[in-house]
Order: C-alpha cells, then structure tokens, then sequence
C-alpha cells in the first residue's frame, strides 16, 4: 500500500479529513528540511522542493489504498498541486501533493515556512 504524506485540510481534524477515509495513520513526522512551505491563495498548503536551506514541514502520513488515492483523495485536490515524491525526516520518501511546477493562474503564493505547520498558519491571527 502506498503512503501518503498530509500536511493540510486532509489531516486529523481538518476539513477535507474524509477524503482519506478510514485509512490507518502510520505517524506524525515531518519532511526533511528540503522544502518551502507555502499558503496558495489563503486556501491551501503546497510543498516546493528547494533542496538545502528548506524547512521541515509537519503532516501525518497514511497507507492508502491505490483505488482510495485514484478515486478519493486526489481528485480532491486543488489545481495547483500535482502528485509528487518527498523526502521524510527520517530518509524514507512518501507520496504527497507538491506545487505543481507550472500552473497557469495560480494564486499569490505566502511563504509560511518559519511556521512549517498549516495548523499554525490557519490559528496565526
């Protein structure tokens, strides 16, 4: 089974949450520090891999099925996102949405990295 890394409304607790169905949660952990975390419109989280000088992003990760992914969670998610691999805290890589590299009409992107948390971002005042 495939794993998947959550880091915005599809986590525990948010709103998109359903989307993963009862899928089991393997942990909560964070990327390795190789990415940009960034705010699309207000509305959601991407990841852009920018290599060294990136933050770790804090998500869960959740074995899904292929079907679950296929018919459920994907398309689900927004435009500007795309299917993509990443590099965990601990080495291991997961499946999650990235920015897609190019997306025309693409909201303003806020960089929300010092936060490298949607939860922290959506409670920030």
């Amino acid at each position: 089974m495939p794993r998947m890394f959550l880091n915005g409304t599809a986590m525990a607790g948010g709103a998109d949450h359903h989307l993963v169905g009862g899928a089991p949660l393997v942990t909560a952990t964070t990327t390795a520090p190789r990415y940009r975390f960034h705010a699309v419109g207000g509305r959601y989280p991407a990841l852009e891999d920018v290599g060294s000088g990136g933050a770790a992003v804090e998500g869960e990760v959740y074995e899904l099925s292929y079907a679950q992914l296929r018919e459920v969670l994907l398309p689900g998610e927004p435009d500007g996102l795309e299917l993509g691999v990443i590099e965990l805290a601990d080495g291991s890589g997961s499946l999650a949405m990235v920015l897609r590299r190019e997306c025309a009409g693409l909201p303003e992107l806020t960089d929300i990295s010092a936060l490298a948390s949607w939860r922290a971002y959506r409670e920030a005042p």
